[in-house]
Formats: C-alpha cells, sequence, structure tokens
C-alpha cells in the first residue's frame, strides 16, 4: 500500500499538481487577509481577532475555493490512467483493483488534510503580518491551534463528501463532468450557506457543523451526519462497484 501511495504522490508531482494545489489553497489566507486590510481602512472602529478571521475562512475553504480544488486533484487521481491511455498497463499487474482504489483515496485524504493544513499555516502568517503593522486582537497561538483542531476535522467532513466526484471521474473518464458538477455543487452551497436547509444538503451540512450551528437550523446533528456519512459511502460504494468491473479496452 505504501508503495501504491508513493507512485500517486509522484504522478502529482511529476504534473505539478501538488504546487498548484498549494498555490490554490493559499487563496484563502489571501482572501481574508486582504479582507481584513480592506475592513482596516473603511472601518476603522471595528475590531479585528484572529478568531474571527479563521471563522469568516471556513467558507472559503469548505464551500468555495478549496472545494474546487479538492475535486480537481479527484478528478485527476481517478481518470489520469483513462486521460494518459495507461490502465492496459496497470490492470494487469497481479495487485488488486481495491488497493489500487484504496491506494488512491488515502492519498486524496491525505492531500485534503496537507492542504487544509497549508490554509491554516497560510493564515497564521499574513496574520501575523497584519498583526505586526495594525495590531490584531488574541492574535496567539494558542487560538491557532485551537483552530488547527477545527480544520483537521473539516478535512474529514470534507473528504467524506468527496467520493461521488471519483465515481463521476470514473466513469466519465475525464475532468469535465467532475469539474462541472463541483461547479453546480459550490453554487449551491453558497446559496443555501445562510439558509436553515442547507442542513440537509450534505456539503453546506459539513460547513454548518464545523460552524457550530447546524442544530440551530431546527435540524438534529445525528441527520446532518447521516446525510454525509449517505452521500459517502453511495460514492465510495458506486467507486469501487464501477472499478472493479472495468474491462480493458
Amino acid at each position: 500500500m505504501r508503495s501504491l501511495i508513493y507512485c500517486e504522490l509522484l504522478k502529482l508531482k511529476n504534473s505539478k499538481m501538488v504546487l498548484i494545489s498549494i498555490l490554490g489553497a493559499m487563496s484563502t489566507p489571501f482572501m481574508m487577509f486582504i479582507e481584513s486590510l480592506q475592513t482596516h481602512f473603511q472601518h476603522p472602529e471595528r475590531v479585528i481577532t484572529l478568531t474571527n478571521v479563521y471563522d469568516n475562512s471556513l467558507l472559503y475553504m469548505m464551500l468555495l475555493s478549496n472545494m474546487m480544488i479538492y475535486v480537481v486533484i479527484t478528478a485527476y487521481l481517478f481518470s489520469r490512467e483513462y486521460i494518459e491511455n495507461t490502465l492496459k498497463i496497470i490492470l494487469p499487474i497481479p495487485i488488486s483493483r481495491t488497493k489500487l482504489l484504496l491506494g488512491k483515496f488515502i492519498t486524496l485524504f491525505f492531500l485534503i488534510v496537507i492542504l487544509n493544513f497549508v490554509t491554516w499555516a497560510g493564515i497564521l502568517i499574513l496574520s501575523g503580518i497584519y498583526n505586526s503593522i495594525f495590531d490584531m486582537v488574541g492574535y496567539n497561538l494558542l487560538i491557532s491551534i485551537e483552530w488547527l483542531f477545527k480544520y483537521l476535522v473539516a478535512s474529514i467532513l470534507m473528504y467524506l463528501t468527496i467520493s461521488p466526484f471519483a465515481y463521476i471521474a470514473l466513469k466519465t473518464k475525464g475532468f469535465v463532468a467532475p469539474v462541472i458538477a463541483s461547479a453546480v455543487i459550490v453554487m449551491g452551497s453558497a446559496a443555501l450557506s445562510n439558509q436553515d436547509f442547507g442542513a440537509l444538503y450534505p456539503w453546506t451540512a459539513t460547513f454548518f457543523l464545523i460552524k457550530g450551528k447546524l442544530q440551530s437550523t431546527g435540524y438534529s446533528i445525528t441527520l446532518g451526519i447521516t446525510i454525509i456519512a449517505f452521500v459517502s459511502i453511495v460514492g465510495f460504494l458506486l467507486t469501487f462497484n464501477y472499478f472493479k468491473k472495468e474491462d480493458l479496452k
């Protein structure tokens, strides 16, 4: 399994996907930095805290920019062999198809955790720059570590809702369909991020869970977790089932 994961990471490295993804994950910290500067100059009476910056970043990270990045990575991981026509070489290798997919899913999880960490660290660094110039209330390592834990939980929840895109990438054997699907999902997430009904939408439910406001929507936390788990399990089952039946052509 280690060899499979290493090979997947090597493929990503050679394609520059890792570097591009890291730059993409830094978009959220830069947006929060610009937002802090804009608030400072337009509303100098407002107090900017590190907690507020991290809290506001969840929308961009979980529903917008990072989500799109993770779908692109997923599409690349699960459709690369089809695009480059190397599946005929890989499938005859005496390794089960289940292990091949597990290697991809583990690699995907690893990357999501790393990129969420990059976003977290980017906010800490850019907020430190802001703090050194204008002063940011509550800027300290303890607060950032508390948010690191939330970011790690967010990584798990986002990973669970990514599995349907892996199936779409395998089924369509390309990038286009997963990216279009993610655009639709992101638009829906943005529209429902301030609506109670968003608790029933798995990609927004993850956001509500981390924000701690899912229960305030009138829906139970158990229901939100159940919906997320259902979408995740269906995505995994469809992906494994399809790949096991895939024929060499």
